[in-house]
């Protein structure tokens, strides 16, 4: 017997996803599709598999919009972030190379007599034996012994 193809999934018109879109959370999604459409019986399972696809609608009008639909206010606006951005990295870059010379000049003139003794590096032929020491033994109580009762 031949088998009908079942749909992977239920269809859904363009005003649902244009609402899956634009809301935020799941329980919002559901309120709003509550009222948008009040006619529809969909039960709380077809509309929370709606809001799981969301991405994929995202996605799909993402790659729907040509670059030129982009409003120009954006981009430039965009434009103008990116450079104000690009101005402090390089001010923070420049202040950071500065930071680092000094160090390093500061270190140079410094002693390598003040070096801590932990800090020194160890020879190998110097080896801190320490003293074994024996554990401690617990001392053990001896179990009293019965007492006998005499006649």
């Amino acid at each position: 017997m031949a088998r009908i193809q079942k749909r992977k999934y239920e269809k859904i018109d363009e005003s649902e996803i244009d609402l899956v879109i634009q809301c935020h959370d799941s329980h919002e999604f559901y309120e709003r599709y509550r009222e948008m459409f009040p006619t529809r019986k969909k039960g709380i399972d077809s509309i929370s598999k709606i809001w799981k696809r969301r991405s994929e609608f995202v996605k799909k009008q993402q790659d729907s919009l040509p670059v030129s639909e982009i409003p120009n206010g954006i981009s430039q606006e965009l434009e103008q972030l990116i450079t104000e951005q690009n101005k402090i990295l390089a001010e923070l870059s420049g202040v950071m190379k500065e930071h680092l010379k000094l160090s390093k000049e500061i270190l140079s003139r410094l002693p390598k007599s003040i070096q801590k003794p932990e800090e020194l590096p160890h020879r190998h032929g110097e080896i801190k034996i320490t003293e074994t020491k024996e554990p401690i033994k617990k001392a053990v109580h001896e179990k009293p012994s019965d007492i006998m009762i005499g006649s």
